[in-house]
């Protein structure tokens, strides 16, 4: 590959939305891992996997989340900023797909955190099927869609835009977190939601790496401005 062709392949982008993509991955990384961390206490607390995660832990679980959802938007805004220009429609993309995410899964525990805490459940005909954390449920069906089907859209097509030889290791691992998040759906299509682990394998184990990898990839961008071949 000459230099030219291995330029076109280099992260763009000024050295502010490198600086924001960098500390926005490792800010995901640091929340992930904490939300992994509650879920294992939570359900170890209750000696099964097949229950509800119960309060406190469901509650902890749910503001990281609204804390990290955002988050999680700022980094895919760095990686379409600082795209090759020949691959920034991926990056737009995986923008795209992971803003409707952050704002389906953020209503969902809005509403969780709010509002279903405060309602008696014999007072609203149908209330498991509506509010419960627990398959098949309205809300539980919202967050399925948020974090398997459209977080796995995103993830995907952000791996299009690290074609770099030293972006290797962050290519991977968005598709393998993105693939793992998109098979996750086989659970709920077929009613057999042990294999929705496979997914949550995806965002909660897969994708905390792939963050990391993201930001050594941010870190080891050019210090100096890089306009791709083809942006004016």
């Amino acid at each position: 590959m000459d230099i030219t062709e291995r330029d076109r392949t280099l992260l763009g982008g000024h050295p502010a939305e490198r600086l924001a993509g960098r500390w926005s991955a490792m800010f995901v990384a640091a929340i992930s891992a904490a939300y992994a961390v509650v879920m294992v206490v939570g359900f170890a607390s209750m000696g099964n996997l097949t229950d509800p995660l119960p309060d406190p832990y469901l509650a902890v679980a749910e503001v990281l989340i609204l804390v990290m959802a955002p988050v999680m938007v700022v980094l895919m805004a760095a990686v379409h900023a600082c795209a090759p220009v020949h691959l920034r429609m991926f990056g737009l993309v995986a923008f795209g797909w992971m803003l409707v995410a952050a704002c389906l899964t953020m209503t969902v525990h809005v509403v969780q955190l709010v509002m279903v805490r405060r309602i008696e459940p014999e007072s609203v005909p149908g209330f498991a099927r509506l509010f419960d954390f627990a398959w098949p449920s309205m809300l539980y069906a919202v967050d399925v869609v948020a974090w398997d089907l459209l977080l796995g859209l995103s993830l995907v097509f952000a791996a299009a835009v690290f074609t770099g030889p030293g972006y290797r290791t962050a290519r991977l691992w968005l598709l393998v977190s993105g693939v793992l998040c998109l098979v996750g759906l086989v659970g709920p299509a077929i009613d057999v939601m042990a294999l929705r682990g496979i997914g949550i394998l995806g965002y909660v184990v897969a994708f905390p790496i792939a963050c990391v990898a993201l930001s050594r990839a941010f870190a080891a961008a050019p210090a100096h401005d890089v306009v791709p071949a083809g942006r004016s």
